[in-house]
C-alpha cells in the first residue's frame, strides 16, 4: 500500500499532470508557413495558464486578478481626477488654450510610440516586468509635476505619467487576452474599466477641494505615494507566477525536445554571445530604429498644428514648414525601413494583409479622431456656458466615461451569450452618431438635459463599438501576435487622437481670438481679450448673466460648432469600415487564427465562419457577415 499523499504533494502532482507533455503536446505554434516561433513572453503566459489547472496555480491566478483590479481602480481614480487638473494647471501658467492642446498632442504621440515598445518588451522578456516600467514612469512624472515651475516641466511630467498609465493599461489588456478565452474576453476587459462607474462620485469632491490656491499640484503629488503602495504587491505576485512558469517551461521544453513533439525556439541572443551582440539583438527584436522614426515623424508632423498660432507668419513660418517636411520624410523612411530592412517589424506584414485587423485599426483611428474633435474643449465649453459648481462640472465631465464603462460590461455579457460582435458594433456606431448629432447646433447647446443625453448616448455607442473592435482585433491573430496587435491598434488610436487634438487646436487657436473680439462688449480691451483666451478661469469669475460672460458663451459656441459637426461626419467612416469586418465566433479558444486555447492546446470546437447559406437574402447577409 502506498504512503498517504500530503496536500502539498497533491498540489505538486496536480501541477505536474497539468504541465506534462500530454497536456501541451500538439502541432507547432503556427500552422501556416513562414510564421515566427512563439516568443518567451507568450510561452510563459501559456505556462501560467497550464499552471492554473493546479490548486496552487488557480489560487495564485485569483489573487493576481484581485490585485490587478485594485491597481486598475487606483489608476482609474487617478485619471478621473487629473483629467480636470489640466485646465487649472495650464491656466496657472497663463497658457490654457495652447497649453491644453499641446499637452494632449504630446501625451498622445508619446503614448503611441510607447505601445509597440511595451508589446515587444513583453514578448522578448515577460509581461510582469513591464509593470515596473509603468511604476517608474508614474513616480517620476508625478514628482516632476509637483515641482513644475513652468508649462514645459509640467508637460514632460504629464507625458511620463501618460506612459505609466498607458503601459499599465496595455499590459493588463495583454494579460487578459493571454488568460481569458474569447467568449469572456469582452466582459473581462469591460469589468476592468467598470471602476469609472463609481469613481466620479467621489473624485469630484477631491477635484473641488484642490481647485483653488494652486492646490492642483497635490492632486498629482498624492499619487506618487498611493500608486507604488498598490502596484508593488501585484508586481510581486506576478513575478512569482512568472518565475514558477519559467520552471514549468524549462521542464516542458526539455521533455518536448526529448520526445520531438515540437520544435522549441532558441533565442538568437545565446548566453555565450558577447553582451554587445545580445544588446543589438534585443534592439532588433524591439524594432527600435523603426519606432524612433515613427515617433519623430508623427511628432514633427502634428506639433505644428498646435504651434501655428504662436509662430510668426502662422503656417508660412519656416520652422513649421521644416517640421512638416522632416516629419513626412521620417514617416516615409519608416515605411521603407519596415518593408526592406526590419528583421522584426513593428507592423508585421501578416497583420497588414489581415482584413479584420485592418478594418479594426481604421475604426479605432477615426473613432479617436472624431472623439478628440468632440471632447478636447468640451470641458472648457461647459465650464463657461454652464453655471455649474466644480462638483457638477466634474460629474458631467465623467458622464461619457460612466456610460461607456457601464455599457462596456453589458456589451461583454451580450457577446458572451450571442458569441458574436459585428452587429452590436454597427449598432453602437449608429448610437454614438446620434449622440454626436445632438451637439451639432449653430445656436449652441446650453440645455442640461441635451448635454447629458448626448454624452450618455455617445457612451453607449462607444461601449458597443469599442468592445467589439477590441475582441475582433484579438480574435483574428495568433497568440504570438496578440501583444503586437493590441499595440498596433492602440498606436493608431493614439495617432487618431493626436490628429483630432491637432485639428481642434488649430480651429480653436485660429477662431477663438476673433470670436472673443466679435462677441465681447466694447469695454473689453485687447489685453483683457488675450487674458480671456489664455486663462479660462478669468472668464468664470464673471456672473452668468453679465455681458462679458454672455459674450464669452457666444464665442465658445461659434468656435466649437465646426468641430462638433466635423466629429459627426468623421464618425460615418467608422460605420462604413465596420460593415466590412469579419464576424468570428467567440468560443473557448484564445484566438480564431489557429483555434488554440490559452494553454497553447488546440480546441476541438469549430470557430471559423459558417458555410455561406443558399438563399439570395442569406447570401447578401453573409457578404456583410452579419
Amino acid at each position: 500500500m502506498s504512503a498517504p499523499i500530503s496536500p502539498h504533494q497533491e498540489d505538486e502532482k496536480e501541477l505536474h499532470d497539468s504541465s506534462s507533455p500530454a497536456s501541451i503536446s500538439g502541432p507547432p505554434p503556427f500552422t501556416k508557413a513562414n510564421e515566427s516561433h512563439k516568443s518567451r513572453g507568450v510561452l510563459r503566459m501559456e505556462a501560467i495558464a497550464r499552471a492554473g489547472k493546479s490548486k496552487v496555480g488557480r489560487q495564485s491566478l485569483y489573487l493576481t486578478g484581485f490585485l490587478i483590479m485594485v491597481m486598475t481602480f487606483v489608476d482609474t481614480m487617478q485619471s478621473s481626477t487629473t483629467y480636470n487638473y489640466s485646465v487649472w494647471a495650464t491656466s496657472s501658467f497663463q497658457q490654457h488654450s495652447g497649453g491644453i492642446a499641446m499637452l494632449s498632442i504630446a501625451t498622445s504621440i508619446i503614448s503611441a510610440i510607447t505601445y509597440p515598445f511595451i508589446a515587444k518588451l513583453s514578448d522578448v522578456f515577460s509581461r510582469p516586468w513591464m509593470y515596473f516600467v509603468s511604476l517608474n514612469c508614474y513616480v517620476w512624472g508625478f514628482v516632476m509635476i509637483l515641482k513644475s515651475p513652468n508649462l514645459a516641466t509640467y508637460t514632460v511630467g504629464s507625458v511620463s505619467v501618460a506612459i505609466g498609465s498607458t503601459s499599465l493599461t496595455m499590459i493588463t489588456t495583454i494579460l487578459t487576452a493571454d488568460l481569458i478565452n474569447l467568449q469572456w474576453r469582452a466582459f473581462a476587459q469591460g469589468a476592468l474599466s467598470s471602476f469609472y462607474i463609481v469613481t466620479p462620485f467621489f473624485t469630484g469632491q477631491i477635484a473641488n477641494a484642490l481647485s483653488t490656491n494652486n492646490n492642483w499640484r497635490w492632486g498629482y503629488g498624492m499619487y506618487a505615494i498611493i500608486i507604488p503602495f498598490v502596484m508593488l504587491p501585484a508586481i510581486t505576485v506576478l513575478l512569482w507566477l512568472d518565475h514558477r512558469a519559467s520552471k514549468i517551461e524549462q521542464v516542458s521544453q526539455g521533455e518536448l525536445e526529448t520526445e520531438k513533439h515540437v520544435e522549441v525556439h532558441v533565442p538568437a541572443s545565446a548566453p555565450k554571445a558577447p553582451w554587445t551582440q545580445r544588446f543589438l539583438h534585443v534592439l532588433s527584436e524591439l524594432d527600435a530604429f523603426g519606432l524612433l522614426l515613427l515617433g519623430f515623424g508623427w511628432s514633427l508632423l502634428l506639433l505644428p498644428f498646435s504651434l501655428s498660432s504662436y509662430a510668426d507668419g502662422d503656417y508660412s513660418n519656416r520652422s513649421l514648414i521644416a517640421m512638416f517636411v522632416v516629419g513626412g520624410v521620417c514617416l516615409l523612411a519608416y515605411a521603407f525601413y519596415e518593408i526592406r530592412y526590419a528583421r522584426f517589424p513593428s507592423s508585421p506584414k501578416r497583420l497588414l494583409v489581415n482584413k479584420t485587423f485592418v478594418t479594426a485599426c481604421i475604426i479605432n483611428f477615426f473613432y479617436m479622431l472624431s472623439s478628440y474633435m468632440n471632447l478636447l474643449y468640451l470641458s472648457s465649453y461647459t465650464y463657461i456656458v454652464k453655471d455649474w459648481s466644480i462638483d457638477e462640472w466634474t460629474y458631467y465631465s465623467n458622464t461619457l466615461s460612466i456610460s461607456l464603462c457601464l455599457f462596456g460590461v453589458i456589451a461583454g455579457l451580450i457577446m458572451r451569450y450571442t458569441h458574436r460582435y459585428k452587429l452590436l458594433q454597427i449598432i453602437g456606431i449608429i448610437i454614438k452618431m446620434i449622440g454626436y448629432g445632438l451637439m451639432v447646433d449653430k445656436n449652441g447647446v446650453r440645455d442640461t438635459a441635451r448635454l447629458v443625453i448626448s454624452q450618455i448616448l455617445a457612451g453607449i455607442g462607444s461601449a458597443f463599438s469599442t468592445m467589439g473592435n477590441q475582441v475582433s482585433s484579438q480574435a483574428c491573430v495568433p497568440h504570438q501576435d496578440v501583444a503586437v496587435a493590441i499595440a498596433t491598434l492602440l498606436l493608431w488610436s493614439s495617432i487618431g487622437a493626436s490628429i483630432g487634438s491637432a485639428i481642434s487646436s488649430a480651429v480653436w487657436s485660429n477662431t477663438m481670438p476673433g470670436n472673443l473680439a466679435k462677441f465681447m462688449p466694447p469695454s473689453i480691451n485687447a489685453t483683457e481679450l488675450e487674458g480671456f483666451f489664455n486663462d479660462i478661469t478669468s472668464i468664470r469669475v464673471y456672473d452668468i448673466d453679465s455681458d462679458v460672460r454672455q459674450g464669452a458663451i457666444l464665442a465658445y459656441e461659434a468656435t466649437v460648432y465646426p468641430l462638433w459637426a466635423g466629429a459627426l461626419g468623421v464618425s460615418s467612416i467608422c460605420l462604413i469600415a465596420a460593415l466590412f469586418q469579419s464576424n468570428y465566433y467567440l468560443g473557448t479558444a484564445q484566438n480564431n487564427f489557429d483555434g488554440a486555447a490559452t494553454t497553447g492546446e488546440l480546441t476541438n470546437e469549430h470557430t471559423m465562419k459558417e458555410q455561406v447559406p443558399k438563399t439570395k437574402m442569406q447570401k447578401i447577409l453573409s457578404f456583410w457577415d452579419l
